[in-house]
């Protein structure tokens, strides 16, 4: 998890955040944890921020309960969506490999961060539709399992 300390309204905060790539998020604040899922981007332009807080809007559900990583339908098998629209900037299987639940298959950049997609499950690569430097939307599938 990554550690962050942040003031907000004149309060401090310890923040903890979980992987990105899933969702929802684990985000510890001050010792409770809490499951966030980041709202999607508006396609229109945005009216600028009427304050100084650059904080990302989030919608707080129940405490952290462990929760597998999500798989989404592709076809016959299952496979794994991008998480948020961004750059691929790395591809770590092909078809035919063998991955183990975590392993990194490919890697992310969105807004300057790296993020690191990982197999939700044990499972053999049946296909992988990105490659490396290609633009991909929230969603876009981006490994098929078999």
């Amino acid at each position: 998890m990554k550690e962050i300390k942040i003031s907000f309204n004149g309060k401090k905060y310890d923040v903890k955040v979980g992987d990105a790539t899933t969702s929802p998020v684990e985000v510890v604040v001050n010792g409770k944890s809490y499951q966030v899922e980041f709202e999607a981007e508006s396609s229109g332009p945005v009216a600028p921020a009427k304050t100084a807080s650059p904080v990302a809007p989030v919608v707080v559900t129940t405490p952290v309960v462990s929760t597998p990583a999500p798989v989404t339908a592709a076809g016959n098998g299952s496979g794994v969506r991008a998480p948020m629209p961004g750059t691929i900037v790395a591809v770590d299987v092909k078809a035919g490999d063998k991955v183990t639940r975590g392993q990194q298959l490919v890697s992310l950049e969105a807004m300057k961060m790296k993020n690191a997609i990982r197999a939700p499950m044990d499972a053999t690569i049946k296909e992988v539709y990105v490659t490396e430097g290609a633009k991909v939307q929230y969603n876009d599938l981006l490994v098929s399992f078999e």
